[in-house]
């Protein structure tokens, strides 16, 4: 009986010595769960949180567009003024088709006034070539002076244009054929008498007056007189 007791106080010493172990045990397993618990909600948050997209303002998004296709029209428009202006000849070079053009216009005057008397064919020709170059390169001088007279020297120019041909075609008649001369040089000055030397004179002064300058365009006796 008294060997009985023992063995059953022993049983209860060693359940009360295991107690404390168990307990100690259990609260470090349930807060490793927790710590994992919270880590893995704290994730969570995070991922929602980076994953979160600031809302667009589309009213901030069409302002800006209407911004830059303003801008870029007035840019458009800053680089069409910066070329007409580009295009207007300066006063050096509207003095300079003023005398190029006189130039031309009287070397084919001399030549006119020569051709009829002439009798050598070659002589002729070459005079009649001569005649031609000047008269194609005053073109490049009545270009000049119209960009720079504008509205003021329209009339001048479109005389001048429209009986050009006139001249150029006889000229170059008379180098195929010598023989033709006067019946050309005459038909030549019917047109550029009355219509393209005076136009020569107010188109160059329209020029020189619109860059301020004084209008002293020389004028041009006719041919054939």
């Amino acid at each position: 009986m008294k060997s009985i007791s023992i063995i059953l106080f022993l049983a209860i010493l060693a359940v009360t010595s295991a107690l404390p172990i168990f307990q100690a045990r259990s609260g470090t397993g349930l807060s490793a769960r927790e710590n994992s618990t919270s880590a893995a909600f704290g994730n969570s948050a995070s991922q929602d949180t980076t994953k979160a997209v600031a809302p667009v303002d589309l009213g901030k998004l069409n302002e800006d567009a209407t911004t830059n296709t303003t801008q870029g029209t007035s840019n458009n428009g800053g680089s069409k003024k910066a070329t007409t202006k580009a295009n207007t000849p300066s006063a050096a070079q509207v003095k300079a088709a003023v005398s190029g053009f006189a130039s031309d216009a009287k070397t084919v005057s001399a030549a006119l006034n020569s051709l009829p008397t002439m009798t050598d064919k070659t002589a002729i020709a070459s005079m009649a070539a001569k005649a031609f170059a000047a008269e194609s390169d005053e073109d490049s001088q009545r270009a000049v002076l119209s960009a720079a007279a504008g509205s003021a020297g329209s009339a001048s120019n479109a005389k001048i244009v429209k009986n050009t041909p006139v001249v150029l075609n006889g000229l170059k008649a008379i180098q195929k054929n010598p023989a033709s001369v006067k019946t050309n040089v005459n038909t030549i000055e019917t047109a550029r008498n009355a219509q393209i030397l005076p136009s020569i004179t107010q188109l160059s002064n329209a020029a020189l007056d619109a860059m301020g300058l004084a209008q002293t365009a020389q004028k041009f006796p006719a041919t054939g007189q």
